[in-house]
């Protein structure tokens, strides 16, 4: 499958994957940054989300991104991904490394870290809004979930957006199924991934992404360690300029290597 995606500038490509609670259009005010920067932005749909539909039968997201690439870049690109995106991105390093110049995992999972209570919690508010069919309630339950309290209510309104066309879009499939991890349940074969890593949570993330963040920098070879300010879950949305800033200075120490 080639997924949907918006591209600005020219240079070498750096490919955004957005959270499981949004599309790319949470990348909006990204792409001209990093287009000014002497880079060629690539926000791309994972399937299930915004303009990509879901197939029937088991999903393999990475295999969809790494399709999709091999189409808009002849180079190598770095990948950068915000949670359930960072997931992928892991795994599409892992599957496919001369793909990959740099990686970006902004609050992504470390694989095989069992759940906290808090997570636990949350992951069975969200079950159960969402089994009454109530779209409206389900969203509200994960908008209160993963944004910092007395988010900007512009904040809500954008990232329930995206949500809500991620329900409808997963509802008309119910088919899909997960596919294979080709990562299973340990950080070890990480140790073989040799591209330069960015490992980040937002300073106010759940205990399991902050955690992982320094799982996957320690796990990485190549990987350093930060924290994003003033951000929970979504850091690119909610604390954008920060954000950015720390992804421009990791890229541009790549660059410079």
């Amino acid at each position: 499958m080639i997924l949907p995606f918006d591209a600005v500038g020219e240079g070498p490509a750096v490919v955004l994957l957005h959270a499981g609670i949004a599309d790319r259009t949470m990348w909006r005010e990204h792409l001209a940054p990093l287009a000014d920067s002497g880079r060629r932005a690539l926000a791309l749909d994972l399937p299930g989300f915004g303009e990509a539909g879901l197939e029937p039968g088991p999903q393999s997201p990475w295999e969809d991104v790494l399709q999709t690439l091999r189409v808009l870049s002849s180079e190598p690109v770095a990948l950068v991904g915000n949670s359930y995106g960072g997931a992928v991105a892991l795994r599409v390093a892992a599957i496919a490394p001369a793909q990959i110049s740099a990686l970006a995992l902004i609050s992504a999972p470390a694989p095989g870290a069992e759940p906290s209570p808090e997570l636990l919690a949350a992951w069975e508010a969200e079950e159960s809004a969402s089994g009454t069919g109530d779209i409206d309630a389900a969203v509200g339950v994960i908008l209160d979930t993963w944004l910092l309290p007395g988010a900007p209510e512009e904040l809500r309104a954008r990232v329930g957006a995206m949500q809500r066309r991620a329900f409808l879009l997963q509802q008309a499939t119910p088919g899909a199924s997960e596919g294979q991890d080709p990562l299973g349940e340990s950080l070890d074969a990480l140790s073989e991934l040799r591209v330069p890593a960015l490992c980040a949570a937002g300073a106010h993330d759940m205990p399991d992404f902050l955690q992982a963040a320094e799982l996957l920098a320690k796990a990485l070879p190549q990987a350093r360690h930060a924290t994003i300010a003033r951000a929970r879950h979504l850091a690119p949305i909610e604390e954008p300029r920060g954000f950015r800033g720390l992804l421009l200075e990791f890229l541009d120490g790549v660059s410079r290597g």
